[in-house]
């Protein structure tokens, strides 16, 4: 499988970018439950998450899968796994367990009936190359889901300059780092590359822009701005990170948001 090298998640792992998963989680989870759900995700499976992050995936996964099941969660980042275990272990989660792994030198892909990621793809520099060396070391007539989104599809029903010069500068910053931003339309054709015949779904969240989406926005540009700045997209100057929340609900008010789509693809090996 090949190798990510010199390769980082762009967004980091700070406690404010943990912080920002677990509101990103709060956008996405419904939608990345149904495409698990499509994608037959069932009781007793024992299932393995890519890029657990700080777990919000595999929890979902286990309750789906239940007390029969099992969910092994995996990520490069020791801070994430440990924020995963800590929780896994205050919420009383019995049948999920995690580990720091790199997905590309994780060697026990036959123990699991089913492989998934979400947002994982998008941090690959041949995401195809990815999804068929997985394919290559799962057991027969395993499952392999991945969910991930299309930035360029966030849209707000009036113009709001500031909304779009956000997205922008967060799809550049992705591009200019090497990552792809829109890989939900993508992943048609990584699957294809690993010789799987993908099923898809897509789902879009839309709503008028609250709190969340204020706070979703502003952590999303506080993450990347580290990045932003390396890759020469903005300055901290640019961003005014301290009045940016405030500004982006002003001119936002009364406004509804289409959040980016979240497209989910699936394929038995």
């Amino acid at each position: 499988m090949q190798q990510a090298v010199n390769r980082s998640y762009v967004l980091g792992h700070a406690d404010g970018e943990l912080e920002r998963l677990g509101r990103q989680a709060g956008i996405f989870g419904e939608m990345t439950h149904q495409i698990l759900l499509r994608a037959g995700m069932a009781p007793g499976m024992r299932v393995l998450d890519l890029g657990c992050g700080a777990g919000d995936v595999s929890f979902t996964l286990s309750g789906i899968v239940g007390p029969r099941g099992s969910v092994h969660g995996i990520d490069l980042a020791p801070v994430a796994v440990a924020a995963a275990e800590q929780r896994a272990v205050a919420a009383g989660y019995s049948n999920v367990s995690f580990e720091a792994a790199n997905l590309n030198e994780f060697s026990r892909y036959s123990d699991f009936d089913a492989v998934v990621g979400r947002f994982v793809l998008m941090h690959m520099p041949d995401p195809g190359a990815v999804v068929r060396g997985i394919a290559r070391q799962v057991r027969p007539g395993a499952l392999i889901a991945f969910a991930e989104f299309d930035l360029n599809t966030a849209s707000t029903t009036r113009e709001i300059s500031l909304f779009r010069r956000s997205v922008d500068q967060i799809i550049a910053t992705y591009q200019r780092a090497g990552f792809e931003p829109n890989m939900g339309s993508k992943l048609y054709d990584a699957f294809r590359f690993a010789g799987l015949a993908p099923a898809l779904t897509a789902f879009t969240r839309a709503g008028e822009i609250d709190a969340t989406g204020v706070e979703f926005l502003v952590e999303s540009m506080r993450s990347l701005l580290p990045a932003m700045e390396k890759v020469g997209v903005a300055t901290a100057a640019d961003i005014d990170l301290p009045t940016l929340g405030e500004r982006f609900a002003a001119e936002a008010a009364g406004a509804c948001v289409f959040y980016p789509r979240l497209v989910g693809a699936w394929a038995c090996t």
